[in-house]
């Protein structure tokens, strides 16, 4: 069994280089069999197994696990191999950055061949590296585009495995839910995430005009008083009404069993009635 000193000795600054966006936690670890090692808020954790060594990611809304690593020293060469290919994408054009894509998928196979399949953590690092996205900062103004020219862009406080999860447990897929209501994930903090909406040129639907909160996620009153938010959507469990919100900003609560198809419908209606014009209805009357 693992102890704590032989995990932290093993989260080499290497390992703490892959791209999770929460908070590295230091000894005494919670969890008998299993260390909880990081957290992100109330949106996942990183847990070693102390038996196997194995390292795993958990959505807490859903309480989906996968594994990152096989161990904490494969974590390690994984975040060695995130770190190379963060360093060769800066810069990069679009062909460049899909051959990083490929190569940080390649290197992902020599630790182990299931990490890169298909939704898997890595393979959806590997995706956003590819289209110029990094676990710091916020999105590049070239490579992101989320938002159909007459809509709005709306930003949804999951980072973007979470995301994926979270639909998939509706039926939904990333590609297919965009068609109905495209929309940004966390790219870092959500505060970083808002600020790159307004990025000139960076989103057609220009900056954030909705701001989703699942299950789970928080925000601060800085953040919802971000200056282009129009609509605050709280899924069931998630309380954003003690906050001061700004006038002119709608606050919705979705408890639905299906809560991205009802938001697709809520923006979709708020839309319709010209809510996300550049005054809010109530203000132009």
């Amino acid at each position: 069994m693992l102890t704590d000193a032989e995990i932290v000795a093993s989260l080499t600054a290497s390992a703490r280089a892959v791209p999770y966006p929460g908070e590295w936690l230091e000894p005494p670890f919670d969890g008998e069999r299993q260390a909880l090692v990081a957290r992100d808020g109330g949106l996942s954790e990183l847990r070693v197994d102390r038996e196997s060594g194995r390292v795993f990611g958990i959505e807490l809304a859903s309480g989906a696990a996968q594994t990152i690593a096989p161990s904490p020293a494969a974590l390690a060469v994984l975040g060695d191999a995130y770190a190379d290919a963060v360093a060769r994408s800066a810069g990069a054009s679009e062909h460049e950055l899909r051959v990083v894509e490929g190569a940080l998928l390649a290197a992902v196979r020599v630790v182990a061949a299931e990490l890169a399949e298909p939704e898997a953590f890595w393979s959806i690092a590997a995706e956003e590296l590819g289209d110029g996205i990094t676990a710091d900062g916020p999105p590049s103004a070239a490579t992101i585009v989320a938002a159909p020219a007459d809509g709005p862009t709306v930003v949804v406080a999951l980072p973007m495995l979470g995301l994926r999860q979270a639909l998939a447990a509706e039926g939904l897929t990333l590609s297919g839910y965009a068609e109905l209501l495209p929309s940004v994930s966390l790219n870092g903090g959500l505060a970083a995430t808002l600020a790159g909406t307004a990025v000139p040129g960076a989103f057609r639907g220009g900056p954030a005009q909705v701001l989703v909160l699942p299950a789970g996620a928080g925000v601060s009153e800085a953040e919802l008083a971000f200056p282009s938010l129009r609509l605050v959507v709280a899924f069931g469990g998630t309380d954003a009404s003690a906050a001061d919100l700004p006038a002119g900003v709608e606050f919705v609560v979705i408890d639905d069993p299906a809560p991205f198809a009802a938001l697709a419908e809520l923006v979709a209606e708020r839309r319709a009635s010209g809510w996300f014009d550049s005054r809010s209805p109530e203000a132009s009357s």
